[in-house]
């Protein structure tokens, strides 16, 4: 997202609000050094329509014949949390399905839907019936009830409509609309009536509606998924979560296994070990479950199970805040597209943070499943650009990573966070930068399950993917000499180690922006590309003597194996500023303060000398005249 500030005064943002429209190109200041030109390098009228997603439709809007209403707003609180579970039984939905359902609804039902919520689960297939109405959470037995009324037996039609139509007839019990309450749609996607034509309906209801594919976690709420793995093994499945003090209460350890009941201990972090005989063991749903009591003990947790025969398992640790008044921290995943013929890269993004503030310096984990359980093919770290300048924008939390290895069919992204070093605070302009001490809550461990996408690649071999863009390219000029600082980009996109950098410069910086090639080459044989996020620098001399006052720009490409270069980089300037002359007759201010003020105290001492001396001659010279003057009585009184 990009705007322009080219107008504004980037100290105090209240002038922005002067701002009536959009920069063109002709209008556009590509010298100011804002956040417009290091990120886009181009007019806010040219981003909007030829870089936008609506680019095409943009061009056919005409202007409006009269300025827009004034904008409402209105505060609303959230009320108590209304729920309804739509659960798919169709005859798809027979075998494996039906249990991972069962699995995924009786975990959100026991550990994930907050205390005081109300509940309610509508079962469809042919037909669309109400298992259970509207449900206060007020107890553990209201939470096994519902969990006994989940459906075991799947068959008949999958009448999508006639579930949604149900489901939303089940919220409206509460006060009479749906507006802000939510459905979870539990379903294999497999709809034997027209979904589109009660879409539209449900979306005036003013319902949040989930739709879900098998056991993804349904909602984060109160709750934080502090871990979920899975493996197919016949041996050891081993593995340590991080419990920060932000949670800790009710906290679960959730296994479901395949086949048989496997051995589990978990062990805290003071030593004390849980095995079977602490835990709940619920043959039907082939689940195994330890719920700790009270509040958890912080720290890692570490959790061991072992299967004699080869078998799928996962483990799923949930936990709740530890304080009501410390909210959690939390990450939600994201992906730039939901479809991909291969062509273009997929972007995965995590935002970590606690009560909206960003989460810095954590280790975040992508993983992308396929639709075979267990199986993952892409695994990588993202990092933030506090340390590794991979992100856009530094220390905001929200982390990012280029996929470009795909293969054909629909898989599902799972992101994991692990670690902490802070939490920055920072409010935002017009106010003064503040800043709070970094909150330490120790090592931590988040998971979230993100979207699902699809893709489809044609017979040709994937596209050669260039480079990443560099866009945090800074200049200094030091004497003679300039200093070059950026963040090293990959062999493709973000990935790798590029080949090699062409570096330029020019007094002009319209002319290095559209026309990179005709700019001064800087030779680069001497700089040997980094692996990709490292911090790169490099230093130079220039073939000719900068001049005081002069303003440089810089810009820098990069090159992979196969030749293919990046987009040219953001453009740094810098200028050479030399102090001005020094005052006629003062050679050195400091050294003639200090004269000064030694003769002043040499002075001062003198004059108190003189001043002594002078006061206590002039009592000699007083006790002299008395002298004589008693001598001379003396004599006149003995001749007499």
């Amino acid at each position: 997202y990009c705007w322009n500030y080219s107008t504004c005064d980037e100290r105090n943002l209240k002038s922005c609000f002067q701002v009536t429209a959009f920069c063109q190109e002709n209008e556009h200041n590509y010298e100011a050094p804002n956040m417009q030109n290091k990120k886009c390098g181009k007019a806010t009228w040219t981003v909007i329509f030829e870089d936008s997603v609506d680019k095409d439709a943009l061009h056919s809007l005409k202007p409006l014949q009269s300025p827009p209403p004034p904008p409402s707003f209105k505060v609303v609180q959230r009320k108590q949390r209304i729920v309804c579970l739509i659960l798919d039984v169709s005859g798809s939905m027979e075998g494996s399905r039906i249990l991972q359902q069962q699995q995924a609804a009786t975990h959100f039902l026991r550990n994930i839907i907050e205390d005081q919520a109300r509940v309610g689960i509508v079962a469809l297939s042919t037909f669309a019936s109400t298992l259970s109405p509207l449900t206060t959470i007020d107890s553990d037995t209201a939470r096994e009830n519902l969990i006994k009324s989940l459906p075991k037996v799947a068959s008949g039609l999958t009448k999508m409509c006639l579930g949604l139509s149900q489901g939303l007839q089940i919220l409206r019990e509460d006060s009479g609309d749906a507006f802000g309450y939510e459905i979870i749609f539990l379903t294999d996607g497999e709809a034997t009536d027209n979904i589109a034509g009660c879409a539209p309906s449900a979306i005036q209801s003013g319902a949040i509606i989930h739709t879900l594919a098998f056991s993804d976690s349904a909602s984060h709420a109160q709750t934080e998924m502090l871990e979920s793995v899975g493996a197919r093994t016949s041996d050891w499945f081993n593995g340590t979560v991080s419990v920060d003090q932000t949670v800790g209460n009710k906290t679960s350890f959730v296994i479901i296994y395949e086949i048989s009941f496997p051995s589990v201990y978990i062990q805290s972090p003071s030593g004390s070990v849980y095995t079977q005989t602490n835990m709940s063991h619920d043959v039907s749903q082939k689940t195994v479950t330890l719920n700790i009591p009270g509040t958890t003990e912080p720290g890692d947790w570490k959790y061991s199970i072992q299967t004699t025969i080869l078998q799928a398992l996962t483990l799923t640790v949930t936990s709740q805040a530890a304080q009501a008044d410390v909210p959690p921290i939390t990450v939600k995943t994201h992906m730039n597209q939901q479809f991909s013929d291969g062509t273009k890269p997929m972007i995965v993004f995590a935002e970590v943070s606690q009560s909206y503030r960003p989460v810095i310096n954590a280790d975040v984990w992508a993983t992308l499943e396929s639709e075979t359980p267990y199986i993952h093919y892409a695994c990588w770290t993202m990092e933030d650009p506090s340390f590794t300048g991979a992100d856009a924008f530094q220390d905001d939390g929200i982390y990012f990573r280029y996929f470009i290895k795909m293969v054909n069919g629909r898989s599902s992204l799972k992101v994991r966070v692990v670690s902490l070093i802070s939490i920055l605070v920072q409010l935002n302009h017009p106010k003064p930068p503040v800043f709070e001490e970094p909150l330490d809550v120790g090592n931590f461990t988040r998971t979230d399950i993100g979207e699902s996408f699809e893709v489809k690649l044609s017979g040709t071999a994937p596209p050669n993917f260039p480079p990443n863009r560099i866009t945090d390219l800074s200049a200094v000029i030091q004497e003679d000499t300039v200093l070059l600082n950026w963040t090293a980009p990959g062999e493709d996109l973000d990935q790798g180690t590029a080949k090699s950098y062409e570096i330029r410069w020019s007094f002009d910086l319209k002319m290095l922006r559209f026309n990179f090639s005709n700019g001064y080459s800087v030779n680069t044989t001497a700089v040997s590309p980094q692996k990709a996020r490292s911090v790169e620098q490099h230093s130079f001399n220039l073939n000719i003597t900068i001049q005081n006052g002069t303003t440089l720009f810089f810009a820098v490409q990069s090159e992979d194996k196969q030749n293919a270069k990046s987009e040219t980089s953001n453009i740094a300037q810098a200028s050479k500023i030399l102090p001005g002359p020094k005052p006629s007759g003062i050679s050195n201010p400091d050294m003639n303060l200090t004269g000064l003020v030694i003769s002043l105290c040499v002075v001062t001492m003198l004059i108190c000398f003189i001043v002594v001396f002078a006061v206590k001659h002039r009592k000699l010279s007083a006790q002299s005249d008395m002298a004589l003057i008693v001598t001379n009585e003396c004599q006149n009184n003995l001749y007499a």
